[in-house]
């Protein structure tokens, strides 16, 4: 196949609409050949006005994509080309999961996530209302939680697809307004052709009802007084603080002028709401316990897609391998650290993300079960310039505790490393399946993560190791009893 631009060879087709297609590239012309995301636009119109008119204005829409790529939660524009009479984009390629499919089969966030997932989303919105910018397509499926430190990332950018609809233009026009969205997220002036910053909080309004219901907005109820989507009109399905109801109910008006003005302001409203609450409200899970992640459907078993989840180990049961005894010697946990050390480092996180560092560390203390974990969790809500920085200071914090996450063991007198085999690239892979049966698309990244920080475990340690990110304890032990038959 012809390479584009002489650069990019088109690997496979990733999806399309009225607006072009959507296609998975490499890089040819660098050492790596790595992934990239080329998007075809192409005109409608072939007549010579036409084309000016789309030229020039994909033009300046490239230059905006390649200002707002400068945030880290927005894909990076490498490249913009005319080939054919049809016009390219070219952008980083993000590694991980929509959350649509998150949010798929009705699985409903606790509140603690919930404002995580706010927060995520209105800070880089933020960024992009300054840069007057509006995004016009806010949805799950245009949401990708990133594999590397599951920050949301936000795609497909209206102002993009404003390139594809300029077919209809005439050669003196200059800009087109046309009504770019998806139904159920898309508020009623945008509709009308009149999108807004406020258009915006309105989707991420949405979005978060979504995700904290577990309904498509297409199925939300309205109050059945003034027809408003409201917190109130969900009932019992959705049981939350009064202040995060405030914010969201204004988040969805259905007049603009009674929304937040942009994401700047909603994300004010938000920080001062986690500020006067003091500590995280956290749900109840399916069995009493509280957590910050996304209830599944079966009482027993939750998938993690927020960083791990928590887990109470009962004792190993090897009634298969009579002849081996393990002991798992005793850990420090987050909850050993004492109550100093506890509010220093919620302090230190707070100095570089503002209130919502106490959101964000009260759950890491419930999803964790390392210090070392606990470590990295944090540090990932850091923005990049100061990680290196913030881990220098946490370590300083932690140093009188033990940063190990992987269980000693006793084998009769030998050492675990020579009491099993080692581990080989199909016992990784079938951990990865094993674990994703319970946690769904993160696997990979805990076995790999796990194997990254410790190089020589043997394929027991392993086995441990990534039973801790199971939460349920019939769940661990059924992962347990179903590699330890492999070794």
């Amino acid at each position: 196949m012809e390479l584009l631009a002489g650069h990019y060879q088109i690997v496979n087709h990733l999806g399309g609409g009225g607006f072009g297609q959507t296609f998975l590239a490499r890089d040819h012309h660098l050492p790596s050949r790595p992934l990239c995301v080329v998007k075809q636009l192409k005109p409608r119109a072939t007549d010579s006005g036409s084309l000016e008119v789309a030229k020039r204005l994909f033009d300046r829409e490239a230059e905006t994509l390649y200002q707002l790529g400068h945030h880290d939660q927005i894909p990076r524009l490498l490249a913009h080309f005319e080939q054919n009479q049809e016009f390219y984009l070219v952008q980083e390629y993000i590694p991980g999961e929509t959350l649509s499919k998150e949010l798929a089969s009705n699985r409903q966030v606790s509140e603690a996530i919930a404002l995580i997932l706010l927060q995520d989303l209105l800070q880089v919105l933020a960024f992009v209302h300054q840069r007057q910018v509006i995004h016009r397509d806010i949805k799950p499926a245009n949401l990708i939680r990133r594999n590397k430190d599951h920050r949301m990332v936000l795609i497909d950018f209206g102002a993009v697809k404003l390139v594809s609809t300029q077919d209809t233009a005439f050669a003196g026009e200059t800009s087109v307004t046309v009504a770019i969205g998806s139904p159920g997220y898309m508020p009623c002036e945008q509709q009308a052709f009149h999108p807004r910053y406020s258009s915006d909080v309105y989707a991420v309004g949405m979005v978060a009802l979504q995700a904290l219901s577990g309904l498509h907005p297409k199925s939300f109820p309205a109050d059945a007084g003034s027809g408003e989507y409201c917190c109130a009109a969900f009932g019992d399905r959705l049981s939350i603080h009064p202040g995060l109801a405030t914010i969201l109910d204004r988040m969805v008006r259905y007049d603009h002028r009674q929304r937040y003005e942009n994401a700047t302001v909603a994300l004010q409203a938000l920080q001062a709401h986690v500020q006067s609450i003091g500590q995280p409200l956290l749900s109840p899970s399916a069995d009493g316990n509280t957590n910050g992640a996304i209830a599944s459907d079966s009482p027993t078993e939750e998938t993690a897609t927020f960083g791990t989840l928590p887990v109470t180990q009962p004792p190993l049961s090897l009634a298969t391998q009579p002849p081996k005894t393990f002991t798992p010697a005793p850990l420090p946990t987050p909850q050993d650290l004492s109550d100093t050390v506890k509010k220093s480092l919620e302090q230190l996180l707070a100095e570089l993300i503002g209130p919502i560092a106490t959101v964000i560390f009260q759950a890491a203390l419930t999803q964790v079960s390392t210090l070392e974990d606990l470590l990295e969790t944090l540090v990932e809500r850091v923005p990049l310039p100061r990680r290196t920085q913030f881990r220098k200071q946490a370590e300083l914090l932690l140093q009188n505790f033990d940063n190990s996450s992987i269980p000693t063991f006793v084998n009769s007198g030998a050492t675990a490393a020579t009491a099993t085999p080692a581990v080989t690239a199909d016992f990784v892979k079938r951990c990865e399946q094993e674990l994703a049966k319970s946690v769904g698309p993160i696997a990979p990244v805990l076995v790999q993560r796990t194997l990254t920080r410790h190089p020589h475990l043997s394929s027991t340690q392993l086995i441990e190791s990534l039973s801790q990110h199971l939460r349920d304890p019939k769940t661990a032990e059924s992962f347990r009893q179903s590699l330890l038959a492999l070794i």
